[in-house]
């Protein structure tokens, strides 16, 4: 019943908001478009394959073979979760395995924090990945 009342709203509320609302949403998201899009390149366990345009997400391709312990996006999306308190919609959730999806209708500095929350979680999968390496390597001589 209360979603009745706020879509009966809607047509005025649009109606009374000022046109420089739409023209500074549409600028700062475009922003952080090439803000998601240049900083996702310094994370190599995810790839961007275009630079959204028109849309307030981008779905990220990733890479398994970069990552510890990390099956699938599901796993990573409950990691990132945990270790990072990022959240990140799982690619299976909308019909994509292992495409995350991540949004940047957000701030700026909650947009570049999160990223470098990502970052900062890849690279310690890395070590751990080359630290196992490292060994295995070591103890086969």
């Amino acid at each position: 019943m209360i979603w009745f009342i706020y879509q009966g709203a809607f047509p005025e509320i649009l109606e009374k908001t000022k046109e420089d609302f739409f023209s500074n949403t549409i600028i700062i998201l475009g922003e952080c478009a090439d803000i998601i899009h240049e900083r996702i390149k310094d994370i190599p366990c995810i790839t961007c394959p275009q630079k959204p345009e028109g849309s307030m997400f981008v779905m990220v391709k990733l890479n398994l073979s970069l990552l510890e312990d990390i099956d699938d996006d599901v796993e990573l999306c409950m990691k990132l979760s945990k270790e990072e308190s990022v959240i990140v919609l799982t690619g299976v959730a909308v019909g994509m395995k292992n495409w995350p999806r991540v949004t940047f209708a957000i701030d700026r500095p909650s947009l570049e924090d999160g990223l470098g929350r990502i970052k900062a979680f890849y690279l310690r999968q890395m070590l751990r990945r080359n630290k196992d390496f490292i060994s295995d390597q070591f103890n086969a001589c």
